[in-house]
């Protein structure tokens, strides 16, 4: 290879030139590509930091320098005295309720991130977190040890008792420190690690002025020998209560004076006035329970206050900002802090969609379904082309593009428009659209809520019901916009209130509706199209709903439980002959109907026509078939009841639309609708669907919490609220929807503006999750928390768990060592084990002593969570039931009832014939009752009376009637008896039937109804009061018992119970139970 002279200096061969010119070039364009992105990028406007608004939480370094809190679903980190603050977390889940260690190098919080309530550490100046619990319990974050190795929580896991719990942050092993009957919370170390700060009872912090027996109690706990001590016993609640650094004083929220919670019948709270006295603030509690003030708000509570371990500093929530509170300063300061921050979640949900169906309604051809769908409307078309050439026709077409709630929709008869209600105009109005333009006009511009909206046979009226004192059945006629109140009917008109069902007459000459009574019966009223009288038709303290008229204008057909639960017919003119010998026999009608009635002893014509039980949706076809819902199912009477058929199988059923004429039918399943002809012997065959979803997430939270809002200013039972300024509320709280970012978030801000009007049944739970919650089976045996290791010594083997039977047996005592072949102890990866099993068929490895040496082998299906509590409930009962037989030799009988629904009816009425036969006195404990509504009807029973005897030839004499009693009743009752479980001992006492043992009752007493807001939350409306004879509201005014006997921890976990004691004393004087 022959080698090139160097080449001589200053010359370039012709290509290495062009190279050079090339690459030159390049640069230069760089250079200038370089400059032009300078140059826009000095034109960017740089971030503003935005001022936070909504912090909420905060948690205070040890030397009061820093400060964590909770901002838009994350854990921030700041200097308290203000400034910029940096995410110490980033999830889509809830991060909360954080807490620096001792020595200021971590930080604890509880999050979602899992799907359950977790703990979780971070290192205060940021990093990957770690998860320190696994149960699927709520677990909140409580205080660190003051050695900085142990986090403290308070939980309910292997027991029904509620307990406090330490888990070592290094080897993740947890100890139990106390049991209570009473739920525990804020559990917090004294400075010196010897004692445990905690409220004991407690409604939700977000009712701080709450005053009654559930009101949180400050307690303490000795750790070293498990001594407690109730340091207030004020009924009102202490929330948030923690150690000053001298370990002398406590620090709390509390109020000094009660604010007015309680309207009487006919008298109504004046609006209140608030002060620093009424408003939750921070409060000082010296160990001997003496308080004073130590901030002076005056309205909005004082929330979530923090005190530094060493410096004593403190800093809290109030309203949308947080404060600081130096050592030694009288004088709270705003603490400004700024962020940067971008979104953390999308802010527009897309989703595509193939079920999720609320509501359905079929064109008048059939040719096109109208549903809900994610609270707007959609179209598609209900018969698909077969093949390639049919997909398109699955794309569902997006009527309304509403934020909130588009719903109760009908077809116009041309089929050319839809009716609907919406909440876009703030309260709930009727607007029309035409299907070609898809442009929508508003048809009602008046204030008042209105609901059921339907379209008049003519297809020239709407009708529907409109709420208030001057509310009723109104009418709206669609050429001109005139509105006219057909019958007056004052209520909300919303489940149980006002009216209910109604329906026109073939003629649209009459209108056939339903409303409550004054004895809460529900009759049939029938009257004129144009107003007037309305008559009575079915007269009768029973149930009665869906009316609908027979196409010839002859009867109304409906249900009933009047003469047994079933479906009724009415003729509206006197029979020929006696009606029990009459068979309807149905024919079309030829010429126009007209509607005739007579309305002398019209009730007396009606007649049962079938034992099946119309629920839902009853109809009447063209040619006289009867089709409804019963049992989550289609069925179908015949015209004369001679024949009843259960079309579908399987339940679940609901919204059934027929068209009368073509018997073209659909309802809705799981979500999705499916199409049927009535009396045709083709199954029913899914629409299908595909519908592209987006929608603004910010928008639609915004949206539910108006609706939220308006759904309580127009149903909350306290016109007055409770004294309270709603609008003013509403005002206070919107403003802190902007930080709001998460579910949880957004459930929680509801939860403090409801908690504003201090009424119980109105909790607030976040729309579900991205992540599911985890579930934690029940090994069937309880866990001794003394033994350390190896394996997980037995503490309580239950009658009736799977441990307790011989071929599965495990003893108190036992060890076990292994669960599916893993090696346990109690720590927390025992539930990273057992966590999320489906098959719950579990492998246990068992000892008498903690080695494998000698053990067996025990397999056993475990428990769910419910199932334990419900064994566990079984054994306490039969306990106490056994105790009462022992104590009094059998002279008195003992009933529990756990709640006042259905199932505990009839278990009630089978254990009163079982164990109060032959007995001189009943006991029933209400104590631990979670509410209901059989309350009345377990009155009519106790209060029946015996007016005589019967005797059959050659037996003993029967007491006439044979279901009474008349003998002494004790009823026990404690802080844990809520709503119907307050109102059952009210009721015994106010009808002389018993004397009432044990402690006041929470006062948690109204009727209510569950809701969901447009974005999935779910909420709970109190919709109706509950008052005393006196006119005294039983809402946060508990029941008083007759004999004030407090039942302790200690009494309850030595299995001790001095109230029952002291019914059997009062019910057999001078027989005191032997414990």
């Amino acid at each position: 290879m022959k080698l090139s002279p160097a080449s001589p200096s200053g010359y370039c061969p012709p290509t290495l030139l062009l190279l050079m010119k090339t690459r030159a070039l390049s640069l230069c364009a760089f250079a200038a590509l370089l400059a032009a992105v300078v140059s826009a990028s000095a034109q960017l406007t740089p971030p503003t930091p935005q001022p936070v608004v909504g912090a909420r939480q905060p948690a205070l370094s040890p030397n009061g320098k820093r400060l964590a809190f909770v901002y838009r679903g994350d854990v921030w980190v700041a200097p308290s005295e203000g400034g910029r603050a940096t995410a110490l977390t980033s999830h889509v889940e809830a991060d909360a309720y954080p807490v620096f260690s001792p020595d200021g190098q971590w930080v604890a919080f509880a999050s979602r991130r899992n799907g359950g309530w977790d703990l979780f550490v971070v290192p205060a100046e940021g990093g990957p977190a770690q998860q320190i619990t696994w149960h699927s319990g709520v677990e909140l974050t409580g205080g660190w040890s003051p050695d900085g190795k142990q986090l403290l929580f308070a939980g309910r896991r292997e027991n029904p008792n509620y307990a406090l719990y330490a888990v070592d942050l290094k080897t993740l092993a947890t100890t139990r420190l106390t049991e209570d009957y009473a739920a525990m919370n804020f559990p917090s170390f004294a400075p010196d690690g010897k004692s445990v700060v905690y409220g004991r009872y407690g409604f939700h912090w977000t009712r701080p002025r709450y005053t009654g027996a559930a009101a949180a109690q400050i307690w303490t706990l000795n750790v070293a020998d498990g001594r407690r001590k109730p340091i207030t016993n004020d009924d009102r609640q202490h929330l948030w209560t923690q150690f000053l650094p001298d370990g002398k004083r406590l620090l709390t929220v509390t109020v000094g004076e009660v604010t007015p919670s309680a309207s009487k019948l006919n008298e109504p709270i004046p609006k209140i006035t608030d002060s620093p006295a009424r408003t939750p603030n921070l409060w000082l509690y010296e160990l001997d329970g003496k308080g004073k003030a130590l901030t002076q708000f005056s309205g909005g509570a004082v929330r979530w206050p923090s005190v530094a371990g060493k410096s004593g500093d403190i800093a809290f929530e109030y309203g949308p900002d947080l404060y600081l509170l130096k050592s030694g300063s009288k004088t709270p300061a705003k603490i400004k802090l700024v962020v940067s921050t971008d979104e953390k979640l999308t802010t527009r949900r897309r989703e595509k969609l193939t079920s999720g169906v609320t509501e359905a309604e079929m064109s008048p051809d059939g040719k096109t379904l109208a549903f809900g769908l994610r609270g707007d409307i959609w179209t598609v078309a209900m018969e698909k082309t077969k093949g390639v050439a049919g997909r398109s026709e699955e794309f569902a077409r997006r009527l309304t593009e509403w934020v909130g709630d588009d719903s109760d929709f009908t077809w116009a008869r041309d089929g050319k428009k839809l009716y609907f209600t919406s909440d876009r105009e703030f309260n709930t109005r009727i607007y029309e659209m035409d299907l070609a333009t898809l442009a929508v006009k508003s048809l009602w511009q008046r204030t008042e809520e209105l609901t059921r909206l339907s379209l008049c046979p003519d297809g020239k009226h709407l009708a529907f019901w409109v709420a208030g004192k001057e509310g009723g059945l109104f009418t709206l006629a669609l050429a001109d916009g005139a509105t006219k109140r057909v019958v007056h009917v004052p209520g909300t008109h919303w489940r149980t209130s006002g009216g209910g069902d109604f329906s026109w007459s073939p003629d649209m000459k009459w209108i056939a509706y339903t409303r409550k009574g004054e004895n809460r019966s529900w009759n049939i009223w029938v009257v004129p199209e144009d107003g007037g009288e309305s008559h009575n038709v079915t007269r009768l303290n029973a149930s009665h709903s869906q009316p609908v008229w027979s196409p010839d204008g002859k009867y109304i057909f409906f249900q009933s439980d009047r003469d047994g639960n079933g479906l009724y017919v009415l003729p509206l003119q006197p029979e020929s002959v006696r009606t029990t010998d009459t068979d309807l026999k149905f024919e079309k009608p030829k010429d126009k109907v007209k509607v005739e009635i007579d309305f002398t002893d019209i009730h007396r014509r009606i007649r049962k026509l079938s034992s099946q039980v119309p629920q839902a949706d009853l109809t009447v076809t063209a040619d006289g078939t009867i089709a409804f819902l019963s049992e989550g199912d289609v069925w179908t009477v015949s015209y004369d009841g001679k024949e009843t058929k259960r079309i579908t199988t399987g339940g679940g059923k609901g919204g059934l639309r027929v068209q009368p004429e073509s018997k073209s039918a659909l309802y809705v399943q799981n979500a999705e609708v499916w199409k049927f002809k009535v009396g045709d012997a083709k199954g029913p065959e899914k629409v299908t669907f595909s519908a592209d979803f987006d929608r603004d997430v910010k928008a639609e939270r915004k949206a539910a919490f108006t609706q939220f809002w308006r759904s309580y200013h127009h149903n909350f039972y306290d016109p007055n609220f409770h004294g309270r300024d709603w609008e003013a509320v509403r005002k206070r709280y919107e403003p802190l929807l902007e930080a709001v970012e998460t579910n949880d978030d957004f459930a929680t801000l509801l939860g403090m503006m409801i908690g504003e009007l201090e009424a119980s049944h109105s909790e607030v739970s976040p729309a579900t999750g991205t992540t599911p919650e985890p579930v934690t089976p029940h090994l069937g045996f309880t866990f001794d928390y003394k033994h350390a290791g190896p394996g997980i010594r037995v503490a309580e083997v239950p009658t009736g768990a799977p441990g307790s039977y011989p071929k599965t047996q495990i003893k108190p005592g036992d060890y076990v060592l292994a669960i599916n072949g893993q090696e346990v102890s109690l720590n927390e990866k025992l539930y990273q084990l057992i966590n999320d099993r489906q098959d719950r068929e579990f492998t246990f490895l068992v000892n008498k002593e903690p080695k494998k040496d000698g053990a067996r082998t025990v397999r056993y299906k475990v428990l769910t969570a419910a199932e334990w509590d419900n064994l566990q409930y079984q054994n306490r009962t039969e306990r106490l039931r056994n105790y009462v037989e022992k104590q009094t030799g059998g002279k008195l009988g003992y009933l529990h009832i756990s709640a006042m629904g259905g199932e505990n009816q009839t278990r009630f009425e089978r254990e009163a014939y079982e164990y109060m036969s032959g007995k001189q006195g009943m006991i029933i404990d209400v104590r631990f009752n979670r509410g209901g509504n059989i309350s009345d009807t377990l009155i009519d029973w106790l209060e029946r009376k015996q007016h005589g005897w019967y005797r059959p030839r050659d037996e003993g004499p029967e007491a006439a009637p044979n279901r009474s009693w008349e003998k002494p009743v004790i009823v026990l009752m404690n802080e844990h008896s809520y709503s119907n479980g307050e109102m059952f001992p009210y009721a015994m006492r106010q009808r002389g039937i018993a004397k009432i043992v044990g402690m006041p009752t929470p006062g948690y007493v109204i009727w209510t109804w569950a809701m969901r807001l447009t974005d999935g939350t779910g909420a709970r409306m109190p919709q109706g009061g509950v008052f005393r004879m006196d006119g005294t509201n039983m809402e946060n005014q508990g029941e008083q018992p007759d004999v004030r006997i407090w039942l302790t921890p200690e009494d309850w976990l030595s299995q001790r119970d001095p109230q029952l004691d002291k019914a059997i004393e009062m019910l057999l004087p001078g027989r005191a139970p032997k414990n």
